[in-house]
């Protein structure tokens, strides 16, 4: 990776490298959790741990191509985003399933809907069909998984669970509805209208995975403290 200097005016540099120690703290932060917080809820946690790795490994190879080159397409973000926003809907569903049974189907599905939900945008930007098309397919994944949170077995799952568990249940599911509606604003942006991925776009989605990510992650160590202590 280039460490060339860089002074506090680039704010593109600043912002890569501020979410390259976000994510390797929070992720380290998750891997020691594993080591006090109930078995029950190891499994979410080390999944929330994966996300932060993942986009830790991709932040540091797109700082590196920003200061060699001095841009930056949007081609590493979908390799982050396919790891770690499938990781944490596959946290979700291990978190809801403490609560009470939930059927194994709602994994599969939500997993291969968050899938094509990156998949559907990348397609589009790669112009393998029309843009457009990608960003609608896209919106309707997340739409679909959206509405598991809402309304399917999960929900009813954590009804019935302890008030920390529903409380942290309610605050992914609300991340996940307005803080990832981010990325489809974000994509039609760059993509359909053609701004492209211009240094106002980078630190926008830097800044929308910083927080979604962390805070989803600190959400479930958060509720597996208030179980062990």
């Amino acid at each position: 990776m280039n460490t060339s200097l860089y002074v506090s005016a680039d704010v593109v540099t600043s912002t890569l490298a501020m979410a390259v120690v976000a994510t390797l703290a929070a992720g380290l932060l998750c891997a020691l959790g594993l080591s006090w917080t109930a078995a029950r809820w190891r499994p979410s946690v080390a999944l929330a741990g994966v996300a932060l790795l993942a986009s830790f490994a991709m932040y540091l190879q797109s700082l590196g191509i920003w200061q060699s080159e001095g841009s930056l397409s949007a081609a590493p973000r979908y390799v982050g985003w396919l790891s770690a926003q499938t990781a944490l809907v596959a946290a979700v569903y291990v978190f809801a399933r403490q609560s009470g049974p939930v059927p194994v189907g709602v994994f599969w599905r939500i997993v291969v809907a968050a899938v094509l939900m990156v998949f559907s945008r990348y397609l589009g930007d790669a112009q393998v069909f029309e843009p457009t098309l990608g960003a609608l397919l896209s919106i309707a994944f997340w739409i679909y998984i959206l509405g598991e949170l809402y309304f399917g077995p999960m929900a009813d799952a954590v009804r019935k669970a302890s008030r920390p568990i529903r409380l942290g249940y309610f605050w992914i599911r609300l991340i996940m509805t307005i803080g990832w509606a981010i990325y489809p604003i974000l994509h039609f942006v760059d993509v359909v209208i053609g701004v492209g991925h211009t240094p106002s776009i980078i630190v926008l989605y830097t800044f929308s995975d910083i927080t979604n990510l962390i805070t989803i992650s600190l959400i479930f160590m958060a509720v597996a403290g208030q179980e062990r202590y």
